[in-house]
This record gives C-alpha cells, sequence and structure tokens, in this order.
C-alpha cells in the first residue's frame, strides 16, 4: 500500500512516519527541500500540478498540510491569507489530484477548534454541527466541507479526523505545566490514523479523537464505533495535570477560542 502524508515534515507527519515505515511505501510531501530519501517530495499543496503528480499511484492520502508559523488563535491579515491559501486552496487541490489518481481512502486532518464555540462544560457529539472559534477554526470547517463534496459527489471514501494538540508522552518537560483536558497522547494519535487506514466498508465520516480523562467532554462514541477505536492513556494517570479549560477569551472586543 502506498500511503501519501502532506505536510509530512509537521510534528505529526514526523511520528506517523515513525510508525508507518515498514509496513507501508511512504511518499511524503513537506514545502521544504529534504535531501537524501527519495520518499521525500518537495511540493507546495497550492501548487495543484505538482500535487497531481505526487498523487499518481497512491492507495491512501492522510492530508496534514497546514499554513504553518503559529497556532490555534493567532490572528494577523497577511497570515491569515496564508492559512486561507494552504488550508482551503491547499486542501482543495489535494482532494481534486487524489480524485483523478484513483486514491481509495482520503484521510483530512480537522481540528476539534471547528467545534470550540460548544462552551465548557457542554458534551460535544462527535459529529457535532461546526461552530468554528477564530480564522484557523473557520478553514478548517471548509476543510471539512471539501471532504464532504469529495465523498457525495465523487464516491470518495472519506474520514475526517477532528483532533486536539497532540502530547509527547516520552518527553518529560511535557508534564511540566499543567495541559488542557483534551489534548491526547502521541500514541492514542496515531492510532486513530492507524485505523482510518485500515477500516473499511466507509463512504464519508465526521470522527472525534481526544484525551482520556475524567474530564472528557468531547463524545468518542463514533471513533470507538467506527474505527474501533480505544484510548490506551488516560492523561491524569499518566502523570499530567489539567488546567481549566477556557471556552473563550476576549481580544480587541472580539471572543476566541483555543484548541
Amino acid at each position: 500500500m502506498t500511503v501519501l502524508i502532506s505536510g509530512a515534515s509537521g510534528t505529526i507527519g514526523r511520528m506517523l512516519i515513525r510508525e508507518l515505515e515498514g509496513e507501508c511505501d511512504l511518499r511524503l510531501l513537506s514545502r521544504k527541500e529534504i535531501p537524501g530519501d527519495p520518499r521525500w517530495w518537495q511540493v507546495d499543496v497550492t501548487d495543484f500540478q505538482s500535487v497531481e503528480k505526487a498523487c499518481q499511484g497512491v492507495d491512501t492520502v492522510i492530508h496534514l498540510a497546514i499554513a504553518t508559523g503559529q497556532e490555534g488563535d493567532y490572528e494577523d491579515d497577511i497570515f491569515n491569507r496564508e492559512r486561507l491559501d494552504t488550508n482551503v486552496k491547499g486542501t482543495y487541490n489535494v482532494f481534486e489530484a487524489a480524485r483523478r489518481g484513483g486514491v481509495g481512502r482520503f484521510i483530512y486532518t480537522s481540528s476539534l477548534t471547528v467545534v470550540w464555540g460548544y462552551p465548557a462544560p457542554t458534551y460535544v457529539d462527535g459529529d457535532a454541527p461546526a461552530k468554528p472559534v477564530g480564522t484557523y477554526a473557520l478553514t478548517k470547517h471548509l476543510g471539512e466541507q471539501i471532504a464532504c463534496y469529495y465523498a457525495s459527489e465523487f464516491e470518495m471514501s472519506v474520514i475526517c479526523l477532528r483532533i486536539p494538540k497532540p502530547i509527547d508522552i516520552e518527553d518529560p518537560q511535557s508534564k511540566a505545566e499543567p495541559i488542557l483536558p483534551q489534548w491526547i497522547a502521541f500514541p492514542d494519535l496515531i492510532q486513530a490514523y492507524r485505523l482510518s487506514i485500515e477500516v473499511q466498508d466507509v463512504s464519508f465520516e465526521v470522527i472525534t479523537v481526544v484525551g482520556e480523562s475524567s474530564v472528557r467532554r468531547w463524545d468518542l462514541g463514533r471513533a470507538e464505533s467506527i474505527l474501533g477505536y480505544q484510548p490506551t492513556f488516560n492523561l491524569e494517570e499518566a502523570g499530567y495535570t489539567l488546567r481549566v479549560e477556557p471556552s473563550a477569551y476576549d481580544r480587541d472586543g472580539v471572543v476566541w477560542g483555543k484548541n
């Protein structure tokens, strides 16, 4: 099986490579040049011709590429234009290239910020209607709409994973400060991607995966029933201290969320 990972040089991409190499033929896309390894292709997802070429002969796409440089709630006109180009135009390009290349499974990496408009302590379904907070969340929601379109119009098998920030539990420094209760241990996140590659008979699904804790308010039922997902780490039992989850904060008169 040939698995293409866009944005493969990012944090999640590097973890996926470590877990999947030796099991799959990997095709790894990055905007920066990574010499010495033929699996790496220097591709900007906003360049359709390059993406189309990369998607030839691919069985599964894991789409991770996002505008980099700032996280979550950062707002700036120039950076937001880059977000729209990469997260929306780039996502469209990868879906269209995958369609033309006959890709069988597309895993779109969405974000928990897409439903951050449900304030704590609201319990949020795994496929809850979008309530994006902030420009990043908006672009990820638009990506979900693109995903739905390709699944319905072209019968592409698509899974949208709504994910929070991952935690490297092997890094002792990750426990130095309290974390948000929805953050997820890397092994559990990687499990969700593995299962998304393997699961059969999926047309289009939106699935939430988050960390397990005593205060989890994000439903894992769809992840469990559709993927067979079972979290292996409880954040508190793993030694993490959870901080109070902010539903929003006010900056310059605008309400934003956190991922």
